[in-house]
């Protein structure tokens, strides 16, 4: 495989349609030309093959003009999310050290001190700025990275990894063969466009192989259902959030997905059983769960005709076991070549990929996802994963949201507490514990419910305990 995306990408049909946004469609070589041009302007402004450059433009066309720009002088790149402070966007240009950044203008104030260190400006379009910095920090990393992804941190500061083009034409390929992905399909991602899940098994297979990506003018459900009904969107990728939003809203407002065949992927969260027929039922969109990271990119998919109470089988050319903890280790041609800021080494033991996830292999070898190893709980002895108890409390009709973690408790070691949001202000706790004692073993009931606003989670849907933790923490400080 030496093929490289932008060789993959100029392979495609040119009159074929490759981005469709607030109804403007693309050709793949319309999105050629503005990619090239894009790069030569890179070039003039000292941007050289290896270099880092930074994108802070909102999801749109641009930013497919400069993902394939960056793949065509054989750069790196990283992207920052516009909804960002102004303090964290500077914080992640000053750890990643970009050479180059390319910008809507809309966003040069978010820079803030920064701007006294752009060395030259010049202007491609009225939404795009190349912006070269000067920064005294360098980084060391692969000569082949292509990608610097962020991870969701969900415990401590989201780690940088590098991938290379290589890694992303890998799992793509594999990707589309398991969900038989043929003729033009039109994708929709529900989550950002540069999250490991979408740029691996969605956005760059997508521009390798002549497929339609639909871009949503926001991600807000009214807006999801709009770009799927109006753009005949038939493959969706999104977090179980995403899904079961998806179709309560399909629920509340008595409307209908209208595309008569409709796939996707389900990915970023431990997924309840049942949900995938769930959805399938509600909302008419079948769905294959898929396993991944942001160090693997995909490692598992169910196939189209598989078994949709797992994360189904290792992808081709992955290998995957289990330890004698439980932990799920992988051997992978995409695992990552290393971290921004930190050495590999210590994830990677005679090959081996330690996830830090708690997994099972059922008779058929078709991976379940167990939990984080970090986030388990030991209640007198009970090793129980917050996932399964999150997954029972949010069937329950008076709860919209859940997070589970672990707390300190004299008499079990740990205690199980339950952080909801209620779908009812008057609810009591009483009648959500007759619902769960008719579902889960007495020791995995919570020892304390505690209601709250909103579940903070991470943009790929998963829960973010340490916020869960330390309001935790903060509670029982007020009330001794």
């Amino acid at each position: 495989m030496n093929e490289d995306i932008f060789e993959l990408f100029k392979s495609v049909e040119a009159s074929r349609i490759a981005v469709v946004y607030k109804g403007d469609c693309i050709s793949f070589g319309k999105l050629a030309k503005i990619s090239e041009q894009l790069a030569l302007s890179l070039k003039k402004i000292g941007c050289k093959k290896s270099a880092v450059v930074g994108f802070l433009l909102k999801e749109s066309p641009e930013l497919i003009y400069s993902l394939l720009a960056v793949a065509k002088i054989g750069g790196a790149f990283f992207s920052i999310n516009v909804k960002y402070p102004k303090r964290t966007i500077q914080e992640v240009i000053l750890r990643t050290t970009p050479k180059m950044l390319i910008v809507d203008p809309l966003f040069i104030p978010k820079l803030g001190i920064l701007k006294n260190k752009i060395k030259k400006s010049i202007r491609f379009s009225s939404r795009i700025h190349l912006l070269s910095f000067e920064l005294d920090r360098k980084i060391s990393r692969e000569k082949d990275t292509f990608a610097i992804l962020f991870t969701s941190g969900t415990t401590d500061t989201p780690k940088g990894v590098y991938h290379s083009q290589q890694d992303f034409i890998f799992v793509g390929e594999r990707c589309f063969s398991v969900w038989e992905i043929r003729g033009q399909e039109r994708f929709l991602s529900c989550i950002p466009l540069f999250s490991a899940a979408t740029l691996g098994c969605i956005l760059i297979p997508s521009l390798c192989y002549g497929q339609t990506l639909v871009l949503p003018e926001g991600r807000g459900t009214i807006s999801l259902v709009k770009a799927v009904n109006e753009e005949k969107t038939s493959f969706i990728i999104g977090t179980p959030t995403s899904f079961i939003k998806i179709m309560r809203f399909l629920d509340e407002t008595n409307q209908k997905i209208l595309v008569k065949k409709i796939r996707g992927t389900v990915t970023g969260a431990t997924i309840a059983g049942g949900f995938v027929q769930q959805i399938e039922e509600k909302a008419g969109i079948e769905l294959y769960p898929h396993y991944g990271m942001t160090e693997l990119l995909a490692v598992t998919s169910v196939s189209t005709h598989g078994d949709f109470s797992t994360v189904g089988k290792p992808l081709k050319d992955i290998n995957l076991q289990i330890a004698k903890n439980g932990e799920i280790l992988v051997k992978s041609p995409a695992m990552t070549s290393g971290y921004l800021e930190n050495n590999l080494s210590p994830l990677v033991r005679d090959g081996w990929f330690h996830t830090k996830d708690n997994g099972m292999l059922d008779k058929n070898r078709n991976l379940k996802i167990l939990g984080r190893m970090d986030d388990m709980i030991n209640r007198g002895g009970n090793n129980i994963y917050p996932s399964e108890i999150e997954n029972v409390l949010n069937e329950c009709p008076f709860i919209s949201c859940s997070g589970v973690i672990g707390a300190p408790d004299p008499t079990y070691g740990e205690k199980v507490v339950a952080f909801a949001v209620p779908t009812d202000s008057h609810i009591r706790r009483e009648k959500i514990r007759a619902f769960l004692s008719d579902r889960l073993p007495i020791f995995k009931i919570p020892d304390e419910i505690i209601f709250i606003k909103r579940i903070p989670k991470t943009e790929s849907g998963k829960v973010i305990r340490k916020g869960l933790k330390l309001g935790y923490a903060k509670l029982r400080m007020k009330s001794d």
